[in-house]
């Protein structure tokens, strides 16, 4: 893959290659904790999550008050999307938590996973 600039041009020298564009956002979900299924909510929250990543063509998507416990992954198989996170330790209450949605497609090409610093932070080096 070729270097680009910050706008996805690649240096005069090798225009012929082509570079693609990696469309990032970041989200507040409120939470991803699952209640139990209902005719009003059938799905998992991360499904409904990894529906709107697809809808709007988002390949990585940081997020943040997912409410979840510990560190751990999951991988959204019908939307194609794979959820990192990082929260509370079991037992305490279930309050902050950041992740991270990722097009399951680009992972094979991101050598390392996210790291988890504490509930509030989480990094991944791309």
């Amino acid at each position: 893959m070729v270097n680009c600039n910050r706008w996805g041009i690649p240096p005069r020298s090798q225009k012929t290659k082509i570079c693609s564009n990696l469309s990032v956002a970041s989200w507040n979900v409120c939470t991803l904790l699952d209640l139990a299924e209902t005719p009003e909510r059938p799905h998992r929250r991360t499904a409904l999550v990894a529906l709107e990543l697809a809808k709007y063509n988002i390949d990585i998507a940081a997020l943040n008050e997912t409410r979840l416990h510990g560190e751990d992954s999951l991988t959204e198989v019908g939307a194609s999307y794979t959820f990192f996170w990082k929260g509370v330790p079991e037992g305490s209450r279930r309050i902050h938590g950041v992740g991270f949605a990722v097009k399951s497609q680009l992972l094979q090409r991101i050598p390392e996973s996210p790291v988890g610093i504490k509930e509030r932070l989480m990094t991944w080096c791309i």
